[in-house]
């Protein structure tokens, strides 16, 4: 007894040592099933890593979910960036009877003073987890995985935008949450932690795109997404990332801008038409950063290539201030489907970490697109506001815009956001309105329904720059 509480004094005395040795930024669990075996699956746990930290796991333990826990040697280190690395553990287990079983993976001690953690948030731990359902009569053959990565940065006072582009191999309909981060405890399951807030104003729409409009306090913070697969209407699985992002003043960040999505189709649901066998092309421009002169890069995430589905081709070129960025590529008829394909374009300067400042690592900056393959845009009801003769334009809207109206009684115009919240109404009257974008819209797609005496006549989109 009195060696263990020698050992238990220590333990407290070294726990500062080890929660300030924090390593990881965020990371979340994978797998498939063996087609020769269904109760056989192959894991892949992804940990993101700062490479400041002197903190390491050549190997982990992971909780099976069926009162087994295996130790799992590190396999691959990749670097991401000059902060992170990306390292991977794969295992294969055997599961002895079908059921439903938590996969976990926990690491005590986040990063000290988290913003919507109450403190000590360093003494609150990583727990990631995945849920499997052993079914030989329904197999779900690859869980959630990420083309993109969960590493980013928001500005103050700027809406922030960042998609992982999870995808599932199977083609199950995937649907996003943001739900409480969890900790270990004692008995080994998992809880909530205690008096965790979401950020104020963070949203995670149907695309799986977190958006913020306009973060103002600086920090880090904590968050925690659950993506679902459904199939047939059930779900049938799910994964947690579970990850920390900062939120930082803009100093030496590129901008990277979409320029053509007014040449573009755009459905009713934000998403670009892209038609079967016709070339289909992206241009950006990357901008530097005033004054600066660092080398330009960009890349694209998508899960067009990484499924093997296409290989979308990009090419730069030098321009005023910047690089003019080109995607290009020819969907196939096979490619045809109502879910929408991710392209993340991450535009990148080279800056050195003499250059820079810790928590300014990345100096990425992120623009999406999401293409749905087909002959002809999905409908909505704008066809019903033409019949009754009001029209809109331009749009997208940049500043001012147009309605024309008919000859009808105490006509109004709602504007409704992505996450289905309204955020404005405009009274109409016949003839031409000539309209001012409100102040507190930010660029992005709305939803729009006009009304005559509280009749809802028809409803469109507007697509704001």
């Amino acid at each position: 007894m009195k060696a263990k509480l020698i050992v238990s004094a220590l333990a407290l005395l070294l726990l500062p040592l080890f929660v300030n040795a924090t390593h990881i930024a965020g990371g979340y669990i994978s797998y498939s099933v063996d087609p020769q075996n269904p109760r056989m699956y192959h894991f892949t746990q992804t940990i993101y890593k700062d490479i400041a930290s002197s903190a390491d796991e050549p190997i982990i333990n992971v909780s099976m979910g069926d009162g087994n826990t295996v130790e799992v040697p590190r396999m691959e280190v990749k670097a991401y960036s000059k902060q992170y690395s990306v390292d991977t553990y794969i295992w294969s287990y055997a599961y002895a009877t079908t059921g439903d079983f938590i996969v976990v993976y926990t690491r005590t001690g986040r990063n000290l003073n988290q913003i919507n953690i109450p403190a000590p948030s360093d003494q609150k731990s990583f727990y990631i987890y995945t849920n499997v359902k052993v079914n030989p009569l329904l197999v779900n053959n690859n869980g959630v995985k990420l083309a993109s990565t969960p590493l980013f940065v928001a500005y103050t006072g700027e809406e922030t935008k960042h998609n992982f582009i999870s995808y599932d191999a199977d083609g199950d309909k995937l649907t996003y949450a943001l739900v409480i981060p969890k900790e270990g405890t004692a008995e080994g399951s998992g809880m909530n932690i205690p008096g965790y807030s979401f950020p104020e104003g963070l949203t995670i729409d149907k695309f799986g795109e977190l958006r913020w409009r306009a973060p103002a306090l600086k920090g880090e913070y904590a968050v925690a997404v659950k993506i679902t697969e459904h199939r047939n209407g059930q779900p049938i699985g799910y994964t947690v990332i579970d990850f920390n992002f900062h939120v930082i003043d803009r100093a030496q960040q590129p901008t990277l801008t979409l320029l053509n999505q007014d040449r573009l189709v755009v459905n009713y649901d934000g998403s670009i038409l892209a038609r079967p066998d016709q070339p289909f092309k992206l241009e950006y421009f990357l901008r530097n950063v005033a004054g600066a002169n660092f080398s330009l890069y960009a890349r694209q995430f998508s899960d067009l290539d990484t499924l093997d589905l296409a290989s979308p081709n990009v090419v730069m070129r030098d321009s005023a201030g910047g690089q003019a960025v080109t995607l290009t590529f020819t969907p196939a008829a096979d490619l045809v489907r109502q879910e929408p394909y991710i392209i993340g374009m991450r535009g990148q300067a080279d800056i050195g970490p003499e250059q820079g400042t810790y928590y300014q690592p990345h100096y990425f900056d992120w623009s999406y697109a999401y293409l749905v393959v087909g002959e002809q845009q999905p409908t909505s009801t704008e066809g019903e506001l033409a019949k009754a003769g009001f029209l809109l334009y331009p749009n997208p809207v940049s500043n001012r815009f147009v309605i024309e109206a008919p000859d009808m009684p105490a006509m109004r115009m709602q504007l409704i956001d992505a996450t289905g919240k309204a955020v404005g109404v405009l009274s109409l009257k016949p003839g031409s309105n000539h309209l001012t974008k409100p102040a507190a819209l930010a660029g992005g797609l709305y939803f729009y329904t006009i009304t005559s005496r509280h009749k809802p006549i028809g409803t469109g989109r507007l697509v704001v720059q």
